[in-house]
């Protein structure tokens, strides 16, 4: 995170701990790193602010910034938009951090195993839905309907590997809401009023 956020937060007394301190009562002057600014409500329930993005490749925040805003020091903004706290849990993991993560919590074995089976669309003759897809079932999962007065079944699923499936958790990280270019200069001044503390 850059230090355009850094700067922003509020300063505070804090007890020194140096081995010189005169007295108890020595204080440093530090930045409070616990203090975080958030969107206005106003701002976060109206969604013409925002323009829906997808994170490319191995895209960091301040890349995103750079790309979007013109100003990679405003990587802050991009994460802030999107509530997001923790960039190794809540950000797409590079391609080698993916397969990196995914060596040492799988074996190559267990890499290949099914995990899990999901639904396929069915619609019926005239076009009406049967089946959504993308819901968990059972390996042995069928769909069974009457059109016309005949029982028609049908079995539509996929199975998903457990390395399928870590990539689909870290490519649904890769959606993220930007906010417009007119709207920094507003929470810009909003994250200035937050972080400054009241007498």
């Amino acid at each position: 995170m850059s230090n355009t956020y850094f700067r922003q937060l509020p300063i505070l007394d804090y007890p020194s701990l140096a081995n010189d301190r005169q007295s108890v009562y020595d204080y440093k002057k530090v930045r409070n790193i616990f203090k975080r600014g958030v969107l206005r409500e106003d701002v976060l329930n109206n969604y013409v602010v925002f323009e829906g993005y997808s994170i490319q490749g191995d895209d960091r925040p301040d890349n995103v910034a750079e790309y979007y805003y013109g100003d990679a020091s405003l990587d802050w903004i991009v994460l802030l938009t999107n509530n997001i706290t923790s960039i190794r849990d809540q950000w797409p993991m590079s391609e080698n951090d993916f397969y990196t993560y995914s060596n040492e919590k799988y074996t190559p074995e267990e890499l290949s195993y099914i995990h899990h089976y999901e639904t396929g669309l069915i619609l019926n003759g005239k076009g009406k839905l049967i089946q959504p897809e993308g819901l968990w079932v059972d390996s042995d999962h069928s769909v069974s309907w009457l059109e016309d007065g005949v029982l028609k079944t049908e079995t539509n699923i996929k199975s998903f590997t457990y390395l399928q499936h870590e990539m689909n958790l870290n490519d649904k990280k890769r959606n993220i809401n930007i906010l417009k270019r007119q709207w920094i200069s507003m929470v810009l001044q909003d994250t200035i009023d937050m972080m400054s503390y009241k007498k």
